[in-house]
């Protein structure tokens, strides 16, 4: 009796330490994704709202606005110093889940990198086409692939968060993603896509990072 006793309180004693391990995970985590999900979002709304009101082709340059994504760089290094100084121990999850996140930020990188010097090319070689948009439509086509692109990254990278974390709102934020990425690519050939794409953007930060990081820090609140 005394043994079958033993082996239920160890098994209950295990569990407990999976549940803190994983609620240990995602400690802090919930900021972080609050921070660049209200980013991105506002960041978008912002872009479609000068999309729609610059005039001619300057509302082309409602696209430097991302440039204020760099904001988010040094509160995103707090945050990390932070998480990491409140604990003793990274975990191998942490480590691995710490090194997707810093690929898909290079990822990003490359491909905006890329772009930019194509942009430059293009407008050097090409100086002449016609001062509407349909012929500076040429010139900034390519963009158009960066946010389906990013949106099929944020899938992936929430996917992985959520299942190494074990949280749900992730995965299906990550899905959410996904699906964004697919439909923006399939209307590439619609007028007015510039638009459209800043407000799935939008909605696709609210739904992969804002409530999901909401969620997480409800969650970590109960914990305590």
């Amino acid at each position: 009796m005394e043994n079958l006793l033993s082996e239920k309180d160890n098994l209950v004693l295990i569990s407990q330490m999976i549940n803190t391990a994983k609620n240990n995970l995602q400690k802090g985590m919930g900021d972080i994704f609050l921070l660049w999900g209200y980013l991105v979002a506002g960041i978008s709304l912002g872009t479609l709202i000068l999309w729609e009101t610059l005039p001619g082709t300057t509302g082309y340059y409602a696209y430097f606005l991302w440039l204020l994504m760099i904001l988010g760089v040094p509160f995103h290094y707090r945050m990390i110093r932070r998480r990491e100084n409140n604990r003793l121990v990274m975990t191998y999850i942490e480590k691995v889940m710490n090194w997707v996140w810093i690929g898909f930020a290079m990822a990003i990188l490359v491909v905006v990198a890329g772009m930019l010097v194509d942009t430059v090319i293009l407008v050097n070689v090409a100086p002449d086409l016609g001062p509407d948009r349909a012929h500076a439509f040429i010139r900034w086509f390519h963009w158009l692939l960066l946010t389906p692109f990013i949106l099929c990254l944020y899938g992936f990278a929430l996917f992985v968060c959520g299942k190494a974390y074990d949280f749900r709102p992730l995965v299906i934020g990550g899905m959410i993603c996904f699906a964004a990425s697919f439909i923006l690519l399939f209307s590439l050939h619609k007028t007015g896509v510039p638009g459209f794409q800043q407000f799935v953007l939008c909605v696709s930060a609210i739904a992969g990072f804002v409530i999901p990081g909401h969620l997480l820090n409800r969650k970590d609140r109960r914990n305590v």
